[in-house]
C-alpha cells in the first residue's frame, strides 16, 4: 500500500548570537507561514492478479495500473518529493523483487504527456512550472490577509515485480511518498 505523507511549513524562529569582547548582541529572525500542502491519492498502484513464475511484470508510466497522487499548494513555491520503497515485497518468508519509479507533471493538469521522469528517489520542482514566463519577483511573503494562489502537480508511481517460484499469498511492503515545501 502506498501511503502519502505530507507536511506544511512550520513556524521557524532562528536566533543568531554575535559575541564580542565585552558586548553581546542577538538578532532574532522569524517567519510567518500559512501556506499548506495537500496530497490526495487519485489512483492506487495495481499490478492486478499475478501468478507464481509469472516473471517480470511491469506497470509503465501511463499504464492503467499506475498510482497517481495530486499535490496542491502555493503555486509560487517549490516542493521536494521523496519516495522510499523496499526492494522486495514479502509474505514474511518469501520475497518478490520490486522496483518503483515516479514522475511528475507540474503544468496544473493531470496529463501524463507532461510527465517528467525522476531519475532518483527525490526531486525538487516548482508546484506550477514557470518556464514559459519571464523570471519574476520572489514569492509573495505570507502575511495576514494574503491568500496565495494554489496549483496542483501530479505524481505518477509505476514499477515492476519479478515473480519467481514463490507460493501464492499476500506479499506486502511499505512505500512512503513525502512532499515538503522547499
Amino acid at each position: 500500500m502506498i501511503r502519502p505523507t505530507f507536511s506544511k511549513i512550520s513556524l521557524l524562529i532562528t536566533q543568531l548570537a554575535l559575541t564580542g569582547i565585552l558586548f553581546s548582541q542577538s538578532i532574532q529572525f522569524s517567519v510567518y507561514v500559512t501556506s499548506e500542502l495537500n496530497a490526495t491519492k487519485q489512483q492506487d498502484l495495481d499490478f492486478q492478479d499475478v501468478i507464481t513464475n509469472q516473471g517480470f511484470t511491469p506497470i509503465n508510466l501511463g499504464d492503467p495500473g499506475m498510482g497517481v497522487f495530486a499535490v496542491t499548494g502555493n503555486h509560487e513555491l517549490d516542493v521536494i518529493v521523496t519516495m522510499t520503497a523496499p526492494t522486495d515485497l514479502t509474505d514474511g518468508s518469501n520475497n518478490i523483487p520490486f522496483t518503483l519509479n515516479f514522475a511528475y507533471a507540474n503544468k496544473g493538469v493531470d496529463d501524463i504527456n507532461d510527465a517528467i521522469l525522476v531519475p532518483s528517489n527525490s526531486i525538487r520542482f516548482q508546484l506550477l512550472e514557470q518556464s514559459n514566463r519571464p523570471t519574476g519577483p520572489p514569492p509573495t511573503p505570507p502575511h495576514s490577509g494574503y491568500i496565495p494562489t494554489e496549483s496542483t502537480a501530479y505524481i505518477y508511481i509505476f514499477g515492476s515485480l519479478n515473480i519467481g517460484d514463490v507460493p501464492p499469498g499476500a506479499y506486502s511492503g511499505t512505500v512512503t511518498l513525502t512532499v515538503d515545501y522547499d
